[in-house]
């Protein structure tokens, strides 16, 4: 075999700093801070810099130098010479045979196939007296490991013969990348300090917030400004809210405290109080007043920070079901827009005008009302996005802008039959939005698909005898109930809130099995932690009063007479039960648009039904999900909440158009 060439690597040593400088000339080495070249005499030595005195030769030390092995020349071109290189390539052989072979016998050795891949077996032979012995290739090898684990990351990789010969990489037949998250997290790869230690049951480590109040206070004794931040962050909080909305809030009193208004609204829907606790109580009031003293300023009255108070205001309002003081403060600040211009003048870039047009629609869209022409006019005109197919958003049979529902059939959460029913309430709903009021062109194709999803998807109860059932068939029927809602809701052309009535009795003739015995024959504990907020497994070290609460059955005035439960309250009983073990806690993640149309379904269903706690529960699940997504896609959100204001008008129009029909035919 020819000997090396002389265009190859003046050095091969094992550790990773000189590999990275295997290709540059000596002169290189001259200049750089790690390494000095040193003249004694005639010689030249390279190594580290540690000293300016003359590095020893190896024969100084017996043969060894503390793991390094040092090359002398009398001119530059003397370090090219084939002993110098051969050298080298000897002692990163000793450390390649001390770490990666066994040591075998020299009869062994005699067979053993040739191992350096750089040079022949001739030029090692005929280089037998500058061979280095097997003591200082372990030295060589403890050096090296004492500065790679000290080296960088990238330069952590040892060089062997056998990443010599192929240095092609290793081609997993994995090919296909897991789907971005639908919402990035508001913390993300940030260690926090309560999540490293978890307290002990009824220790109490103190305030770790806001251990100096530097945050705004109400001046509400009971109020916990830690508590409800913390409570705020875990269950709306995202990075697109801390980059888009978040600066604006915490520059006002006011602004700040309409967000733990909402957050505790939000905690006492979940919690299933009936009425609102002291702190909702108490910081609605301070933020009105908060308001009312900057309406009395030109200057402050229509800026911003008003508008963003009043906006949260409003949100924890839709999910307290108050409507009376719900209108009297839209009516507020549609006269504070006004003032400005118009939604179009507001500022933080877009995105007040945004959430303030979202909230109104969902506010109309549970209250079954006609929402406000401007901001339905701004969220039409701001409802349209080009997605490509890999992309991540909030498809639901409201909002599907592609083909197919491309995010959802990625999704591990949607089996075949969740996506065949999916597909299937999409064309009702795109028929039936489709018809006109003069024509019923598409009656019997409503009717074919009305029959289907009513009788050809099974009811959980029916699943649990063959299936193990998971958070994924919990999901399943919480979407099926839905479904069917909607789909009496269109077929019979009446509002949400009626069709559930006929929903309920249809369910009951078709399952005939309470709630409670579907949930003690699937396996689920009536005390099951809830997962309606991300506090649950995934945050056990939260260091506050706000843990989940249980389950626990509600004793109606029915029940409490020994009366069979009202159907309807049934039916949401046990939709809320579905919800609660489809584990919400990142609100169904890919699903979350889809998990957004059952809440609004349900929510808007739910408003006649005189279960006042359910339906603050569903509101509050509305509410929260819409905030999770709205700041990352705000058009996904104009259009479902457009699409679902369309609906509930369609099935109320449809309704009144009938009993006008039914007057004029009475004698």
């Amino acid at each position: 075999m020819s000997a090396p060439s002389s265009q190859m690597p003046l050095f091969s040593f094992s550790d990773p700093h000189l590999r990275a400088r295997a290709s540059c000339s000596p002169a290189s080495f001259a200049s750089d801070p790690l390494y000095t070249l040193t003249t004694t005499g005639s010689n030249r030595f390279f190594g580290p810099r540690q000293s300016m005195s003359p590095v020893p030769t190896p024969d100084e030390h017996n043969g060894v130098s503390d793991g390094l092995l040092f090359i002398t020349g009398t001119s530059l071109e003397d370090f090219k010479t084939r002993t110098n290189m051969t050298r080298v390539r000897k002692k990163a052989m000793g450390s390649y045979l001390k770490e990666k072979k066994p040591r075998g016998t020299e009869k062994d050795a005699q067979h053993r196939p040739r191992e350096d891949s750089m040079g022949s077996r001739s030029s090692v032979g005929s280089e037998q007296q500058d061979a280095i012995p097997n003591s200082e290739a372990i030295k060589l090898m403890d050096w090296d490991r004492r500065k790679s684990s000290h080296s960088t990351p990238e330069l952590h990789t040892r060089l062997t013969p056998d990443a010599q010969v192929s240095r092609l990489p290793r081609i997993s037949m994995d090919f296909v990348l897991p789907s971005a998250p639908i919402v990035v997290p508001s913390r993300t790869g940030v260690p926090l300090p309560y999540d490293e230690t978890v307290p002990k049951p009824f220790q109490s480590i103190g305030k770790p917030l806001d251990p100096f109040q530097t945050m705004f206070q109400s001046s509400h004794p009971k109020v916990s400004v830690e508590e409800l931040k913390f409570y705020c962050s875990r269950s709306f909080g995202t990075k697109a809210m801390g980059l888009h909305w978040i600066p604006t809030v915490v520059q006002r009193p006011h602004t700040f405290l309409s967000t733990l208004c909402l957050a505790s609204a939000h905690y006492d829907a979940v919690h299933e109080r009936s009425i609102e606790s002291v702190q909702t109580l108490a910081l609605r009031q301070e933020v009105m007043h908060l308001i009312s003293q900057n309406l009395l300023n030109p200057e402050t009255r229509g800026d911003d920070h008003n508008v963003v108070a009043l906006t949260q205001l409003i949100a924890s309002e839709i999910i307290a079901a108050e409507e009376m003081t719900l209108d009297f403060h839209e009516r507020g600040i549609d006269a504070m827009i006004r003032t400005r211009g118009g939604l179009r003048q507001l500022g933080m870039n877009g995105r007040l005008a945004s959430t303030i047009s979202w909230v109104s629609l969902e506010s109309a869209v549970l209250r079954e009302g006609k929402p406000r022409a401007p901001y339905v006019d701004y969220c039409a005109s701001t409802c349209t996005k080009n997605y490509p197919n890999t992309a991540t958003i909030p498809e639901s049979p409201l909002y599907c802008p592609r083909t197919e529902f491309e995010t959802i059939k990625r999704s591990s959460r949607c089996s075949p039959q969740t996506m065949d029913l999916l597909k299937d309430i999409r064309m009702m709903m795109d028929l039936f939005l489709h018809e006109t009021k003069q024509s019923r062109q598409n009656s019997l194709s409503l009717k074919n698909i009305y029959k289907k999803i009513t009788t050809q998807y099974p009811p959980l109860s029916e699943l649990q005898k063959t299936n193990v059932l998971a958070s994924n068939g919990w999901m399943y029927e919480a979407i099926r109930i839905a479904a069917t809602l909607t789909a009496t809701s269109i077929m019979q052309r009446m509002p949400l809130s009626e069709a559930l009535k006929h929903t309920a009795k249809t369910e009951k003739a078709q399952s005939g099995t309470p709630s409670a015995i579907l949930t003690s024959n699937a396996g689920i504990s009536p005390t099951s932690p809830r997962q309606d907020s991300p506090l649950t497994a995934s945050s056990t070290s939260n260091p506050f009063t706000f843990t989940p609460t249980y389950s626990r059955p509600r004793l109606t005035s029915a029940s409490s007479h020994r009366s069979p439960p009202d159907p309807t309250t049934t039916l949401l009983t046990h939709l809320k039960l579905a919800l609660q073990n489809s584990n919400l806690s990142a609100c169904w993640a890919d699903m979350a648009g889809v998990l957004l149309w059952v809440a609004l379904t349900v929510g808007a269903a739910s408003r006649k039904s005189g279960e006042k706690v359910l339906n603050k529960w569903f509101k509050a699940l509305a509410m929260r999900v819409t905030v999770v997504l709205c700041f990352e896609h705000p058009e996904a959100i104009h259009a479902s909440l457009l699409r679902m204001g369309d609906l509930v008008e369609g099935v109320r129009g449809g309704r009144e158009a009938v009993d006008e029909g039914v007057k004029k035919r009475k004698p």
